[in-house]
């Protein structure tokens, strides 16, 4: 049970990286910069990757960690990327996932 708990400490301190990069993001494309933009949501998203493979182990223990929630709005953010609509994907990630995010850290306790 200890692993789990050290797996949510490090799941969090990741979750935590990823809701200040989701602002972050966002603002980049607000502003038009959109390579910039490109390249940061593409390691973004390679660390959500790694995130979602810790969230199997964890959402047992936290339940309101959902998975598929997290899939939905990722999904949501690649259909505007593919459209093209970065005002959209800001939004996406500014209203939608980084708050996910921030419900998920405060979700994990340090127990």
């Amino acid at each position: 049970m200890e692993n789990i708990y050290l797996l949510a400490r490090t799941s969090k301190e990741l979750i935590n990286n990823l809701k200040e990069r989701c602002l972050t993001i966002a603002d980049l494309f607000r502003k038009g910069e959109v390579q910039e933009g490109n390249e940061r949501l593409l390691f973004f998203l390679e660390d959500v990757n790694t995130l979602l493979e810790a969230l199997p182990h964890i959402s047992s223990t936290y339940p309101a960690i959902s998975i598929e929630e997290l899939n939905e709005k990722l999904t949501q953010v690649l259909e505007q990327m593919e459209s093209n609509d970065y005002l959209f994907v800001a939004d996406l990630l500014h209203y939608e996932l980084q708050p996910l995010l921030d419900l998920w850290s405060g979700t994990i306790n340090d127990g």
